[in-house]
């Protein structure tokens, strides 16, 4: 049931989008610019819960897709999301850090790392430079 949600609302975005292109530039057009961390999906700006698994968008602080994970920040956590070798899709593997348990965070150096120590143990994670810096605004 899920899946054939999924396939409906896709059609959808399909048609929506090729009627957005069909509009005028001085026209408002619909963005789906909000991706949903649990599935993926593109929602409107000002949504409040996803279309297709009805998460509460408005618990995220930040999200973003880098090359080998994606990662959200909400209040309260760091949340890792594990992708493929070349990038294509989730492996269904995610790693949570608290934010209040996280330490000695650095941000940047020549080639683009964030690092911290969580219980102990130092994580590096390399990120794309615009996915830096976001990440700076929010966790600095």
């Amino acid at each position: 049931m899920k899946f054939l949600k999924i396939i409906l609302i896709n059609y959808l975005f399909y048609k929506i989008r090729t009627k957005c292109m069909e509009l005028e530039n001085d026209q408002e057009v619909l963005r789906f610019t909000l991706i949903c961390p649990e599935c993926g999906l593109g929602n409107p700006e000002n949504a409040e819960y996803c279309m297709v698994c009805e998460r509460n968008l408005l618990e995220t602080v930040l999200f973003f897709e880098d090359d080998s994970f994606d990662v959200e920040i909400t209040k309260d956590c760091f949340i890792e999301y594990r992708k493929t070798f070349w990038g294509e899709n989730r492996t269904g593997k995610v790693n949570k850090y608290l934010l209040d348990e996280m330490e000695d965070m650095e941000f940047g150096s020549e080639i683009t790392r964030f690092r911290f120590t969580y219980h102990g143990k130092k994580y590096v994670l390399p990120l794309k430079r615009e996915n830096m810096e976001l990440l700076v605004k929010i966790l600095k």
